[in-house]
């Protein structure tokens, strides 16, 4: 099986862009696409050990918002 094949017990990733639309419309902000990878790592995959530059992490009054993303596409537990 291909690691892009999605079985029937599996949704399919959920992409940057859906993010950012769900967001701009409930927040009226676009979270960068930097923002959403550093909330990945902190609510969903772990550290990666990767240096982050400042501008790519997520200002910490935007990170509730991609939080609540996260929780509305099933990618976080409530």
């Amino acid at each position: 099986m291909s690691p892009t094949t999605v079985t029937a017990n599996q949704d399919p990733p959920v992409a940057d862009l859906d993010i950012q639309e769900w967001i701009q419309g409930r927040y009226g902000f676009v979270p960068h696409p930097f923002w959403i990878s550093h909330c990945r790592e902190l609510y969903l995959e772990g550290p990666t050990g990767q240096p982050r530059r400042p501008w790519h992490e997520c200002p910490p009054e935007k990170r509730s918002a991609v939080k609540e993303a996260f929780r509305h596409f099933g990618m976080l537990a409530e």
